[in-house]
């Protein structure tokens, strides 16, 4: 995420570790409840919030 950052494609203020850890938690805790339940939905749901949650530091451009 720090290539990013120096790439321009996120603000400034967004914090590239902050941003790692919170996709590779909710990958971690979507991986689980997904064998815990059998079903992709919580590993995806995760995926998907967290994706959502980091393109909200997109650079405007």
């Amino acid at each position: 995420m720090s290539k990013m950052r120096e790439r321009g494609e996120l603000r400034p203020e967004a914090d590239p570790a902050a941003l790692a850890h919170l996709l590779t938690a909710a990958f971690q805790g979507g991986a689980l409840l997904d064998q815990a339940a059998e079903d992709s939905t919580p590993l995806r749901d995760a995926l998907h919030g967290a994706l959502a949650y980091i393109e909200s530091f997109a650079a405007e451009g």
